[in-house]
């Protein structure tokens, strides 16, 4: 029999952390003395302590590993999702890190470009829209586009719109092709039979506010982005614009929420 300060010495346990074991019941001494409260423990127990800490050791919670020391037979499979866990956030850590390298070099640039604005992924729900492409000579003539959208939807509805979109195609040309859309509600599917789906899936976004001649930049954040975390563009780049010149008189009241549509590669699915 082992005394606690022995048994600790023994297993490289601390007698604080093997009083908690006590309370987890996750390794209890074999003899508590009533009258003076000391803690003993058999030879036979240092087994028991050594694959306490090999579970421990791999970042495993203490009350998992009661569960597990309890049923053995179910140590395979937990012990291979937790691996994938832990590659997980491993790789999650190494795009991190990357980032962070990435930061660090723009807060070093001499035009200090440095983001000041989050990235981040969301699945887009599928909208239905009312649309006008063209292609034009100049970002300046989107504005022409909506107005003949607009031009095409009753008065009455317009309350009843969502959200403004316009989506930028690649263009075989110089030209620019621009698509705009607007989303309206399913009870008016009838009344434009033209209507079509908008189905974005996986997008990679930031939301900005301000002047449009931050565009450049953002753009540029945003395929540096894409490496960093290993993602690749799967439709065309579009803005979501929550406040645009349509509805705001004032610059840096605009709120643009810059798209990209992403997916992994195909080999790294």
């Amino acid at each position: 029999m082992f005394k606690i300060s022995e048994f600790s010495q023994l297993t490289n346990i601390s007698p604080r952390m093997l009083r908690h074991y006590d309370k987890l019941d996750l390794l209890k001494p074999e003899i508590i003395h009533q009258e003076n409260n000391y803690r003993y423990y058999t030879a036979e127990q240092i087994n028991q302590a050594n694959r306490i800490l090999s579970l421990k050791n791999v970042g495993i919670p203490l009350k998992e590993i009661k569960t597990l020391l309890e049923n053995e037979h179910d140590q395979t499979n937990y012990l291979a999702n937790h691996r994938k866990r832990l590659e997980t956030e491993l790789a999650e850590k190494k795009l991190q890190l990357a980032y962070l390298d990435w930061l660090e070099e723009k807060k070093k640039s001499p035009e200090k470009t440095g983001m000041n604005y989050p990235i981040e992924t969301k699945k887009m729900n599928d909208l239905l829209v009312l649309t006008y492409r063209q292609n034009v000579t100049s970002y300046y003539e989107e504005e022409q586009l909506w107005q003949q959208l607009f031009a095409t939807i009753r008065s009455e509805d317009m309350s009843t719109l969502g959200q403004s979109i316009a989506v930028f195609h690649k263009a075989a040309s110089a030209n620019i092709d621009i698509e705009v859309m607007v989303s309206i509600p399913e009870s008016l599917k009838h009344i434009y039979p033209e209507t079509k789906t908008f189905s974005p899936g996986l997008i990679a976004s930031v939301v900005t506010n301000g002047s449009y001649a931050s565009m450049p930049t953002i753009h540029a954040d945003m395929n540096n982005w894409l490496k960093v975390n290993e993602y690749a563009l799967s439709s065309n780049i579009f803005n979501v614009y929550h406040s645009s010149p349509a509805n705001e008189e004032r610059e840096e009241c605009f709120i643009t929420e810059v798209c990209y549509p992403i997916e992994k590669p195909f080999n790294q699915h």
